[in-house]
């Protein structure tokens, strides 16, 4: 597991290397992406830049209260060939892994065009398989982030 520390300004930084990993994921079915951390470790704020780095132009927030938003990336994009949709899952607010598939889960993992990025994956592993990335973010102090991968 490689683990650095970054200031929040190096977030592009971040996210660029975030990139190339998830683009070596070997994938028959879409490239998942779980962050785990505390409140305030990052993880939407991660997800915000990786949406940048792939074209996103919408607002990307937190999903918690409506669990999932999912974003087309657009074909001018130099990611397009590897990802049509990012979609941004928070499982913080579901009791079990089976809520998952109340909203699609099994049609979003089967679909080799998405890039799912999953926060509080701890509450949804039963769904996980096991080539997700683990990404897991720490608050250290209000300017520095602690990131293993």
């Amino acid at each position: 597991m490689k683990k650095t520390k970054f200031k929040k300004n190096e977030i592009s930084k971040i996210s660029k290397k975030l990139t190339s990993k998830i683009l070596k994921m070997k994938n028959k079915k879409a490239r998942v992406v779980a962050f785990s951390g505390d409140l305030g470790a990052g993880k939407t704020t991660l997800t915000q830049e990786l949406a940048r780095e792939f074209g996103i132009k919408d607002t990307v927030i937190s999903p918690t209260f409506v669990i999932m938003k999912a974003y087309d990336i657009h074909p001018s994009s130099l990611y397009y060939e590897h990802f049509k949709r990012l979609v941004h899952i928070d499982a913080y607010r579901l009791d079990s892994h089976l809520e998952l598939f109340k909203i699609g889960w099994t049609e979003i993992q089967n679909d080799k065009d998405n890039l799912i990025i999953i926060e509080w994956p701890e509450k949804v592993k039963k769904c996980l398989e096991n080539d997700a990335l683990w990404v897991k973010l720490d608050h250290i102090d209000d300017e520095t982030r602690g990131l293993k991968y």
